[in-house]
C-alpha cells in the first residue's frame, strides 16, 4: 500500500493554469524582443504606415456623415436604437483601436485633425440622438488627446477647434431664430401618396391675415435608407397650393390619371402648352443633333472665351496678356455659333423649347413620365400633377434648395382637428334712434402653381 498523499483536484488545476501563464508570458516575451530588433522595428513600422490608411476610411465616412447631417434628417426608430447604438460603438472601437496604434503616422494624424471640423454638423443637426453622439464624442476626444501630433500644435489647434464649435453653434442658433417664422404652422395631414412616389403635407397657418392653408409636396425616393437608420432628404419640399382665408374641410384627394389623358387634357386647355428640355434631355430625344446656338462674346465668361481662343477688346485682362495666352482679340459684339457639344464643354447648359402637341406618348416614356401619373385635386381643381413635376424636372437635385440645412431637422407633431379659426369682432355703435353694424367680408383666395 503506498504512503504517498493524493494532491487534490485544485491543486492540478492551478499548476495547469499557471503553466498557461507562463506559456504567455514567455511568448509575449519572445514577440517583444522580435520586435526591439532591426528587422522587427521596420515590420512595425512597415505594418503601422499601412494601417494608417484605415483612418483615410473613418475620414471619409464622418465627411459623409456631416453632409448628410446638413442635407437629411436621420431618423432612428425606437426599436432598432440599441442595435444602432451597438453599430456605431462597434465602429468606433475598431477605427479607434487602429488610429491609436498607429497614432504616430503622419496619415493618422492629418486625418484625426482633419476630422475635426466635420465633427461640428453633426453635432448641431443630430443633438437628439445619444445613440449616436455619445459613442462618437469619446472616439472624438481619445483620439485628439492620443494623437501623435506635438503637444504644442495639438494645444494650438485644440483652442482653435473649441472656438470654432462655439462660434458655429452660436451662429447655428441665432440664424435659426432669426429664419424662424413669425407664424404659427400646424399640420393637419401627411402621409405618402398612393404610389410611394412622393410624401405631402397639409399645412395651416395663423398670421397677422386671417391665415391660410398649403399644400406641400416632396419626393419620397430620395432618401438614403440603412438597415437601422433612414436619413430623409431635405430641400425638395415645394409649395403647390395655398388657400386663403383659413378655413376648415380643407380636402386634399389623391387620384391616378394615365400619361395619354393628362397630355389630352393639358392640349385641349392649351394647345400651345411648351416645356422646356434641358441638355439631357435633348439628347434622349435625339434634338441635340444639328443644334447650334450664336452667343456674343460679351455674353461669355473669360475662361469660355479663352477656351474658345477669343478675347474681348473692352476686358484689361484680355488685352495685356493676349499673346501669352495666344487668343485674338475681338469686339464685344462679335458673334461666334456653337453646336450641342460644344456649348456643353463650355458649360452653357443648352435647352430647347419643346411644344408638347409636337411630343409622341413614346418620347414622353422616354423621359420617365409613368404611364399612370399620381394627381392631387383640392376639392375639383387639379393643383399638381406627377406629369408635370417630371417633365419640369421639379424635384431634380439641380432644383434643389441648398439652404436646406437651416431647416429643422424635427419633425412637426400632426394635429388633425387643426387650429381654432378666430372670429372678427363685429363693431357696433348704437344711439337712440338709429343702429349702425360694420362687418367685414373677406373673399377666398387660392395661389396655385401651374401643374
Amino acid at each position: 500500500m503506498s504512503t504517498k498523499a493524493r494532491k487534490p483536484a485544485s491543486y492540478h488545476n492551478r499548476q495547469t493554469a499557471t503553466d498557461i501563464g507562463d506559456h504567455f508570458r514567455n511568448g509575449w516575451r519572445t514577440v517583444k524582443e522580435a520586435i526591439q530588433t532591426r528587422n522587427g522595428r521596420y515590420f512595425m513600422f512597415a505594418l503601422q504606415f499601412l494601417l494608417s490608411f484605415v483612418s483615410l476610411l473613418y475620414l471619409k465616412g464622418i465627411v459623409q456623415m456631416a453632409y448628410y447631417s446638413m442635407f437629411y434628417r436621420l431618423d432612428i426608430p425606437e426599436e432598432t436604437r440599441g442595435r444602432y447604438c451597438f453599430l456605431v460603438t462597434l465602429s468606433c472601437l475598431f477605427f479607434g483601436a487602429v488610429m491609436l496604434f498607429t497614432r504616430r503616422q503622419i496619415v493618422t494624424r492629418l486625418s484625426i485633425m482633419a476630422c475635426m471640423p466635420f465633427y461640428l454638423p453633426i453635432i448641431l443637426f443630430n443633438y437628439n440622438h445619444l445613440v449616436l453622439l455619445i459613442p462618437l464624442g469619446i472616439m472624438v476626444v481619445v483620439t485628439y488627446l492620443a494623437s501623435g501630433t506635438k503637444e504644442g500644435p495639438k494645444t494650438i489647434l485644440g483652442a482653435l477647434f473649441l472656438m470654432l464649435y462655439v462660434l458655429g453653434f452660436f451662429v447655428f442658433t441665432t440664424v435659426q431664430n432669426i429664419l424662424q417664422p413669425a407664424t404659427e404652422e400646424t399640420v393637419i395631414e401627411r402621409g405618402v401618396t398612393p404610389s410611394g412616389s412622393y410624401r405631402y403635407s397639409v399645412v395651416q397657418v395663423l398670421d397677422q391675415g386671417d391665415g391660410n392653408t398649403y399644400v406641400a409636396v416632396e419626393p419620397n425616393d430620395a432618401d438614403i435608407e440603412y438597415d437601422y437608420a433612414t436619413w430623409y432628404s431635405k430641400g425638395f419640399r415645394q409649395e403647390i397650393y395655398r388657400e386663403r382665408p383659413l378655413k376648415k374641410g380643407f380636402k386634399a384627394e389623391w387620384t391616378t390619371q394615365t400619361r395619354a389623358e393628362i397630355t389630352k387634357e393639358l392640349i385641349t386647355k392649351n394647345p400651345s402648352t411648351v416645356f422646356v428640355l434641358n441638355a439631357e434631355q435633348m439628347k434622349i430625344l435625339g434634338l441635340n443633333v444639328g443644334f447650334a446656338q450664336d452667343f456674343k462674346i460679351s455674353d461669355l465668361s473669360r475662361t469660355q472665351r479663352h477656351k474658345l481662343g477669343y478675347g474681348s477688346e473692352k476686358d484689361a485682362i484680355d488685352k495685356r496678356f493676349a499673346g501669352l495666352l495666344n487668343i485674338t482679340l475681338m469686339e464685344p459684339d462679335f458673334v461666334v455659333t456653337l453646336d450641342f457639344d460644344k456649348m456643353v464643354e463650355l458649360g452653357l447648359n443648352p435647352t430647347f423649347d419643346q411644344r408638347l402637341s409636337r411630343m409622341t406618348d413614346e418620347q414622353l416614356a422616354l423621359l420617365g413620365v409613368p404611364e399612370v401619373n399620381e394627381v392631387l385635386k383640392v376639392g375639383k381643381k387639379v393643383v399638381f400633377r406627377e406629369y408635370v413635376a417630371v417633365l419640369e424636372r421639379r424635384f431634380s437635385e439641380e432644383n434643389r434648395d441648398m439652404d436646406a440645412f437651416l431647416e429643422s431637422n424635427e419633425q412637426p407633431e400632426v394635429h388633425p382637428e387643426g387650429v381654432e379659426i378666430p372670429v372678427k369682432e363685429t363693431t357696433t355703435t348704437s344711439t337712440a334712434t338709429t343702429t349702425i353694424t360694420s362687418s367685414t367680408t373677406t373673399e377666398t383666395t387660392a395661389v396655385q402653381l401651374p401643374w
